[in-house]
């Protein structure tokens, strides 16, 4: 008898694309529905990497034993995180009397003042037909009710803060035991390897960026106060959170200080403060980040650009916070899968191979 041939299967493929496509909508639909519970463990992981070399230094060169340098720790934490917490509260109530005082007023001043600039040029009707008064660019009421709140929710970023915080002791406390364990897997382990360089290079890209992050704060916070913009060192505040954020939150930063600026003061004012911030986050975004981290991750601005919009959706303003982090592991998972190893190689700005070796055979 002659053997028959196998039946193909025309479908194969299709059918596992298919499959691959729902499986990822699910996951992503998990994720929302489990922000809640999710979320805090993140933030927990994100804050024990940054704070992981604190612990250490404390342990390794003040010789305190790894208790006690875990609760130092998570004491300086706590004490950074309830004290911009408490910051923001009094400075969300005194915004608030602010914007229901004469700010509207003010707004109706520069719109006039700008309208008038733009008639020198015959663009005036052009304008007010497309913004007929400034309520269309800022509603007050809206604004009002957003910082109040920001302000009720001192109770909420409590429980929240209390909970990461002790997440983050248990993290810190097992991160010696997490690492003998990692050691302990075979050495030919290539994931082991991976990972092992990946969380080295999240923790040197958390701790630079905070450091970035922090100076980028503190020259926002000096060039507001010197130009006498009202709550100047919320939005140096602000600078230092968002900077975290890739490209979207320096850009985001510099939007209430300029319009704060052009109310209170003027065109100019708001001109000066456009420069500095731009100069601000050139020098640090573009000179200083660059020459400490390199291509750390070696994953593409676009795709990292991406990520940050992405995590936004799926967790709001603290995914995007942790989009880099998440995008580093992602793309470890991928290059260690056989059959997903192609979308690492997308999403990749590395050189090819043979690239990197004729690099290495120059130097």
């Amino acid at each position: 008898m002659t053997e028959q041939p196998e039946p193909r299967n025309h479908f194969g493929e299709g059918a596992r694309f298919l499959l691959t496509a729902a499986a990822f909508v699910i996951v992503i639909l998990g994720l929302q529905a489990a922000r809640s519970v999710l979320l805090p463990i993140m933030m927990a992981g994100f804050l024990a990497i940054i704070s992981y070399s604190i612990t250490k230094l404390l342990s390794r060169y003040l010789h305190f034993p790894h208790w006690l340098a875990v609760a130092a720790t998570v004491i300086v934490d706590g004490g950074i995180l309830f004290g911009v917490g408490s910051i923001i509260k009094f400075l969300a109530a005194d915004m608030k009397a602010t914007l229901q005082g004469d700010f509207l007023t003010r707004m109706v001043e520069k719109y006039n003042e700008l309208m008038h600039w733009l008639g020198n040029f015959g663009l005036e009707e052009q304008a007010r037909a497309l913004v007929s008064s400034p309520k269309d660019l800022f509603d007050i009421q809206q604004m009002v009710s957003v910082v109040q709140a920001i302000s009720g929710q001192a109770i909420s970023f409590v429980t929240t803060c209390t909970l990461v915080l002790v997440l983050m002791t248990f993290m810190l406390g097992e991160a010696r035991l997490f690492k003998r364990n990692l050691h302990r897997l075979p050495n030919s382990t290539k994931g082991k390897e991976d990972f092992t360089v990946a969380l080295q290079g999240i923790q040197r890209y958390l701790l630079i960026k905070t450091i970035a992050s922090a100076t980028t704060g503190a020259l926002a916070w000096l060039a507001c106060e010197l130009k006498g913009v009202p709550f100047a060192f919320l939005w140096g505040v602000v600078a230092y959170v968002l900077n975290y954020i890739p490209t979207i939150g320096s850009i985001v930063a510099a939007i209430p200080p300029i319009i704060m600026a052009l109310l209170m003061g003027g065109w100019g004012d708001a001109a000066i403060i456009t420069v500095c911030y731009i100069g601000i986050n050139f020098a640090i975004g573009n000179g200083i980040e660059p020459i400490f981290l390199g291509k750390q991750f070696g994953i593409a601005t676009s795709v990292v650009l991406l990520a940050v919009l992405f995590w936004g959706w799926v967790w709001g303003p603290c995914g995007m916070l942790l989009a880099v982090p998440i995008m580093v592991l992602i793309k470890l998972a991928l290059e260690n899968s056989p059959d997903l190893s192609w979308a690492a190689t997308i999403i990749s700005d590395e050189p090819p191979p043979h690239v990197q070796k004729l690099e290495l055979n120059k130097k």
